[in-house]
């Protein structure tokens, strides 16, 4: 019996032991979690700063690329200038994930404005 009680004893010492490794693995994993949210976090920001730069480098191949259609809608040949209208549709449509929702409202009011110009120029009589 008294080997009997010794093992329940020990049996009872290695109870309370239990929740002791239990905390440092509890506190390991919140820690682990912890880092994983600071992790997320960090990749969130460089997301964002990677999205405005794309944003800004958009924004500027598409101020380029109407200037350069209301130039040729200016004095060009309309053939060209629809050519390089379709040149900024296209450029508009893969940016469309890029911009914000202003910007892509303000960039498809331009390419609107810059089709009826182009529009009005094929349908106006050639004075020469």
């Amino acid at each position: 019996m008294a080997a009997a009680a010794g093992g329940a004893a020990a049996a009872a010492a290695e109870e309370p032991q239990a929740p002791g490794p239990v905390l440092p693995e509890r506190l390991q994993r919140r820690e682990a979690e912890r880092q994983q949210g600071v992790e997320r976090q960090r990749q969130q920001r460089e997301a964002r700063a990677v999205q405005e730069e794309r944003s800004e480098f958009v924004l500027a191949a598409l101020g380029r690329e109407r200037q350069a259609v209301e130039e040729l809608l200016a004095a060009g040949p309309p053939d060209e200038a629809a050519a390089r209208l379709q040149a900024l549709q296209k450029l508009l449509t893969d940016s469309v994930r890029c911009l914000a929702p202003y910007e892509l409202r303000q960039a498809q009011e331009a390419v609107a404005r810059l089709q009826a110009a182009l529009a009005a120029r094929r349908h106006k009589p050639q004075r020469e």
